[in-house]
């Protein structure tokens, strides 16, 4: 059976936020470009967190994209956003995470097109 093209998972693991009020850039790696980017809250974690882009400030909400609410201490089913693209040009490094809490943040996962050399 020859490969099929298919999508294919990358993880960038959590982006934490160090100090509450300065928001962390997803990744620094420009040259990634993704056809899906997941973003979850970490199940247990008790505050707030804020997805946005450049300039983003969670206190006003400008630049915000999503808030997310926590699982908290007692788990649960977690908060998450997944952005799509078909022309696969989505850029983690154009988004911010920002958290009430230190030391909190978001899962991120991105997926990209992995063409079949061998049909």
């Amino acid at each position: 059976m020859a490969d099929s093209p298919s999508l294919q998972p990358r993880s960038l693991g959590k982006v934490a936020v160090p100090s509450p009020g300065t928001p962390v850039r997803v990744t620094f790696d420009t040259t990634i470009r993704a056809h899906r980017i997941r973003f979850a809250v970490a199940i247990g974690e008790t505050g707030r967190v804020f997805l946005g882009v450049q300039g983003m400030n969670k206190a006003t909400g400008a630049g915000v994209v999503k808030e997310f609410w926590p699982t908290g201490a007692g788990g649960g089913v977690a908060d998450e956003l997944v952005l799509e693209s078909a022309a696969g040009d989505l850029r983690p490094s154009d988004y911010y995470v920002d958290a009430n809490t230190a030391g909190e943040g978001l899962i991120v996962a991105y997926w990209v097109w992995v063409p079949s050399f061998n049909s």
